[in-house]
């Protein structure tokens, strides 16, 4: 396998690491626009890892294209690549700062809560002029689950490039025109290892069998509630909910 996928699920993770951390800070600690800042550049950079992993991948292109439309449509994706470069750039941070407009809304909210939240100022989903008092933890996470689905699905569509046991079934080496013999040859065993398996299916399933399963499937699961199957598990279609 030539390319690696490993640097995207590093960087989901990443995201997810200062997710959790910022879940754990209050509105009045330093440490909250620490994690703030590193979530939003950590997620900005998913994309980034994606696209250099798959670089020249036949159908990449395409698909990302639709990918990145997807996410411009998104509510909170724009908002948070416009987050990460004034971060980056400026050094501003808007986490917790509450414009005047909002500031009667901000306090009220606060004293009726017995553990005070992260806020944002977030643009306004009907009209662009205006804006909404958001809590900060819920746009994060949603953002991020936003995030877990375009990897997932990415995942899903080059899975014979991504994930090793995918790479190594026939139908992959089929359509490179290859057989189980370069198979063998990649993973450096010799033609005749072949001549010890019962058949060529039990071949192609014990070369797998060598390989890791999917290494972000607990994040897809927690965040999307479905999972990538494995080659050798009864279905082939993706696990989890809405999956008939």
């Amino acid at each position: 396998m030539a390319y690696s996928f490993g640097v995207v699920e590093d960087k989901l993770r990443e995201t997810e690491f200062f997710l959790d951390q910022l879940r754990q800070t209050s509105p009045f600690s330093f440490e909250s626009k620490y994690y703030f800042s590193a979530f939003v550049s950590a997620a900005r950079s998913v994309t980034f890892a994606m696209q250099a992993s798959l670089n020249g991948i036949s159908g990449f292109d395409e698909w990302y294209r639709c990918a990145r439309e997807r996410l411009k449509t998104d509510p909170l994706a724009p908002f948070f690549v416009e987050i990460r470069n004034e971060v980056v750039h400026k050094g501003t941070n808007p986490l917790n700062q509450v414009s005047f407009e909002h500031l009667r809304q901000y306090l009220a909210t606060q004293l009726q809560l017995r553990d005070r939240s992260h806020v944002l100022v977030l643009p306004g989903v009907r009209r662009s002029d205006t804006t909404v008092l958001a809590d900060a933890i819920q746009a994060c996470t949603t953002y991020f689950v936003s995030l877990v689905s375009i990897v997932y699905d990415c995942y899903y569509k080059f899975r014979t490039v991504v994930d090793p046991q995918w790479y190594f079934t026939k139908e992959n080496f089929s359509a490179m025109n290859q057989t189980l013999e370069h198979a063998l040859a990649e993973l450096g065993f010799p033609p005749s290892w072949v001549s010890s398996a019962p058949s060529e299916s039990a071949a192609w399933k014990a070369l797998r069998q060598q390989q890791p399963t999917c290494q972000i499937n607990d994040i897809f699961e927690k965040y999307l509630g479905k999972t990538i199957p494995a080659p050798d598990d009864d279905t082939r279609t993706p696990k989890g909910k809405g999956n008939g």
